[in-house]
This record gives C-alpha cells, structure tokens and sequence, in this order.
C-alpha cells in the first residue's frame, strides 16, 4: 500500500495533490475506517514531498472528518468512506486556504523590519497598546479560552505594526494576520494546543519577552526573540511527529533556554 510520487501540475497546490491520493486510497479499501496511517515520514518519503503539505493535507482532511489524529498514537481514518463529497470539501479547504507555512516565513521576514523600525518611531501610547494587545492575549491564553487566545494575537501583532508609523506595514501585515483565521489555519492550531494545553505557556513566554525587548527599546533582543517565537511556531505545527510530543516539547524548551543563555 505505499503512495506514489507526487507531481505538481497546473496551479493546484501540492498539498491538495496529497490530500486527493491519501483521499483515493481511503476510497479504493487500502484504508478502511479505524486504520492508522502510516508515519509521516514514510509518507514524505514515498510521496516526495515535505513536511509542511503532508502536515497541511492531512489537517484538511481531520476538517471534513475523513481523518482524525489521536494524541501520541498517530493518524486514523475516521469516515467509513471517502465520499466525492467530502473530497471536494477537502480540496476546497486546501485551495482555499493560504499556506499557514508560507503565511509565518512571510511574517517573520517583515516582523523583524517591522520591531526594528517600531522601536525607533513609537510614542509611549504606542507602547501601552502593545502592552494592552498583550495582557488580553495572556489573559485568554492562562484561562484557556483557545479561540479568543488566538484572536488577541492578531491583536498583539498588528500593535507592533501601528507603532511603525508606516500605513503599508500595518496593511500588509494585517493581510497576513487575516489569513490566521481561516478554517486550515484555525485546526492546525487549535490540534496543537489541545494536545497539551500547557504548551500556550511556551507561547506567552515568548511573547513577554517580545514585549519587554520592545518597551526597553532593545531591537536585537527583540529581533532575536521574534526568531525564537516564529521558529518554534513553525515547529510546532510542522516539525514534530507523531508520537513524540512530549519530548519534542522539551527540546522547544531546551533551544529557547540555549539561545538565552
């Protein structure tokens, strides 16, 4: 039962191409309900792909409730069949939705200019919205209400952004941030999280740091903190297999306590 290769064609992006393969699979038998998949890196392998479409393939099929990923266990089938229908949502999700990967590589790169020129330009009433942003973001986080955590830090980001002054930062990077709630977005998130809720304790402290680099007018604290909280955002949702949460988790910790130190 293994995958084939993948070639990408036309405009589809290569996560959908994945999605219609495993989707095909399902529907040929070679899956069947209540099958786990094999591990993801086998799949890469087989597929000739990455990481981040495999991850964001399978995160639209758990949306239309073909897959579901179980906690330290790895990725079943969940629908008894894979209906035309539910092929369609799926691929519809995917071609639909931005790259939550390519979104965070694009906020990075403009996030770091953006701080930098933010520490320069802003006034103390910039500073104390950034600090407001924040402390409703850690207030959601610490209480666990998920969806408000993630939409204050929309909030937290496009501070930063006013603060530069500059009316085409602030409306690309609310372009970006509007991406972060669309549906694929929103579940690889959300998966994360509701794994191991502790984990939004990671986030915040990253972004305390951030905070305090910005109102201490430190840019390379700041540009070095920015890098640590997009690098392990994009570990988080890409760069852990299944299975091994717990340790991976421990290893975020450790690069964040190695780049302090």
């Amino acid at each position: 039962m293994n995958f084939e290769k993948v070639t990408q064609a036309g405009f589809r992006k290569k996560s959908s191409f994945i999605a219609d393969q495993i989707l095909g699979m399902i529907h040929s038998g070679a899956y069947k309900a209540g099958s786990k998949l094999p591990p993801e890196r086998l799949i890469t392998e087989q597929m000739g792909v990455s990481r981040p479409s495999l991850r964001e393939a399978i995160s639209a099929l758990q949306i239309v409730g073909v897959l579901e990923s179980r906690p330290g266990d790895g990725t079943y089938v969940c629908s008894p069949v894979a209906t035309e229908d539910r092929m369609r949502q799926a691929l519809n999700v995917l071609e639909e939705s931005d790259s939550p990967f390519e979104n965070m590589h694009a906020r990075m790169a403009l996030e770091i200019g953006a701080v930098r020129l933010a520490i320069r330009v802003a006034t103390d009433a910039d500073l104390f919205a950034i600090r407001k942003a924040w402390e409703e973001k850690c207030e959601r986080g610490r209480r666990g209400d998920l969806e408000d955590y993630l939409r204050y830090g929309k909030e937290y980001h496009l501070a930063i952004a006013r603060a530069t002054k500059n009316r085409l930062i602030e409306t690309i990077t609310e372009k970006l941030l509007d991406m972060t709630i669309q549906p694929l977005w929103i579940n690889m998130r959300r998966d994360y999280f509701l794994k191991d809720p502790s984990r939004i304790e990671l986030m915040l402290d990253i972004h305390d740091r951030i905070l305090k680099a910005i109102v201490e007018r430190d840019a390379e604290r700041a540009t070095r903190e920015l890098e640590i909280h997009y690098d392990i955002q994009i570990e988080q949702i890409y760069g852990q297999n299944e299975g091994n949460h717990t340790e991976a988790n421990g290893k975020e910790k450790g690069v964040i306590a190695g780049r302090i130190g």
